[in-house]
């Protein structure tokens, strides 16, 4: 009977113990905690030295807190927070990946990507200024201004430095940005810091000149009077003069106050004419030629024979920038900033030779274009560069590219290439 009764009693114990291992005792299943953390945005890139918020999500328990951790330069806060958002200042430019991790349940975590880069998020705050995309790839950029008549060739300029010296494209970018010069110093003036270089289509930009760091003219812009080849096929059609003008091309050396004895606007077959505002120094040239040649007085007052359903403030009716006076002649419609508009009857306008270099004569095998250019040096445009931002590395090296090329012939080419006059 004792040993009968000491075996009661073990299985006893044991049967408790296999009861309280699988919570028995009546009490149920025990109910498990579902935390998750979430993180957004969870991919943004900013500039260096910009804050950029994140916010924090942690749900399925009543303790949101969570920890931050972050690599060095990367200007996030480090340790437990409290707060469903933090901020990330970084100080240099790299890609960031940064992790949250739950307090309530330290196995749930969640990471996003802050990419810090020079020059890239900040954008152009004049609603007519146009950005290319990126060229180049890397972290390292530069965000450069230039005037409309220079748009393409300082793409073309970017893609040769990066040939030319390629160490430098490896973690570089350049976005090119393009206005008239006297819009993309209004904004300057107005506070806009994020140009690194400035191209003027004038010599305004000396007027940021600073010790030891001056302007300098890179380019000699030739403004001409052009249509297409199939709208206007002969110069005459676009000029009149005694004896008459006749070919592809004419180049006119007079000065101004010489025009008008000899030259005339083909008011005829050259109606409409655009073009740009005075904020654009083709615009001024564009004045002085039409005005000297044809006894107006433009911009105050817009003959019939010049398009006058642009979309220019300074100057109404006029264009706001080379580049839209362009588009007007060759195409019959226009849209900017979601306005239409119609230039159906714009037939040639004044514009910068570099603007339709690749297709016209001698350049082209079938010019697409007939044009009249003035050479005198009254209308010649020197056209000046200046280095804004001197601690924007990718900046200063195009900055010292270009000064280095301009003691040699492969900036003449550069320059001949894209229709400019050589620097002196």
């Amino acid at each position: 009977m004792r040993n009968l009764r000491i075996k009661e009693i073990i299985i006893a114990l044991l049967l408790t113990s296999f009861l309280i291992a699988c919570g028995g005792g009546g009490g149920g299943d025990k109910p498990k905690v579902n935390v998750t953390i979430a993180i957004a945005p969870m991919s943004i890139t900013v500039d260096v030295g910009k804050a950029q918020s994140f916010n924090v999500t942690v749900s399925g328990t009543s303790n949101t807190g969570y920890t931050v951790s972050a690599p060095a330069g990367s200007g996030c806060p480090s340790g437990a927070q409290s707060s469903s958002t933090f901020s990330c200042t970084p100080t240099a430019a790299n890609t960031y990946t940064i992790t949250v991790t739950a307090s309530a349940d330290t196995t749930k975590t969640q990471t996003a990507t802050l990419t810090a880069s020079v020059g890239f998020s900040s954008g152009p705050e004049t609603a007519s200024t146009v950005c290319s995309d990126p060229i180049g790839t890397g972290t390292n950029r530069a965000r450069i201004a230039v005037a409309s008549n220079f748009y393409g060739p300082a793409q073309s300029l970017v893609r040769d430095w990066f040939q030319a010296a390629p160490t430098y494209g490896a973690g570089t970018s350049v976005i090119v940005c393009h206005d008239s010069t006297g819009n993309l110093r209004n904004e300057i003036n107005n506070g806009y810091d994020g140009y690194a270089m400035l191209f003027t289509a004038d010599e305004t930009a000396q007027n940021y000149n600073t010790a030891g760091n001056e302007a300098f003219i890179y380019a000699k812009g030739v403004p001409l009077l052009a249509a297409k080849k199939d709208v206007i096929s002969d110069v005459s059609g676009l000029i009149t003069s005694v004896p008459a003008l006749a070919g592809d091309f004419y180049e006119i050396t007079e000065a101004p106050a010489e025009l008008s004895a000899k030259y005339q606007v083909n008011t005829v077959l050259a109606e409409k004419v655009s073009v740009a505002d005075s904020t654009a120094p083709y615009g001024q040239a564009a004045y002085l030629i039409l005005n000297k040649m044809m006894g107006v007085d433009i911009p105050s007052t817009l003959p019939s024979w010049v398009f006058s359903g642009g979309n220019s403030t300074a100057s109404p009716g006029l264009w706001n920038n080379i580049d839209n006076t362009f588009a007007a002649i060759e195409a019959n419609s226009r849209t900017i900033g979601g306005v239409d508009y119609d230039t159906s009857d714009v037939k040639s306008g004044i514009i910068g030779k570099s603007q339709i270099c690749g297709e016209i004569a001698p350049n082209a095998d079938t010019p697409a274009w007939t044009y009249v250019e003035f050479t005198h040096p009254d209308f010649i445009r020197n056209q000046k560069a200046i280095l804004l931002d001197t601690e924007n590395d990718a900046a200063s090296k195009l900055n010292d590219y270009i000064q280095n090329a301009m003691g040699t012939g492969d900036w003449s080419d550069f320059l001949s290439d894209n229709c400019y006059l050589p620097v002196d």
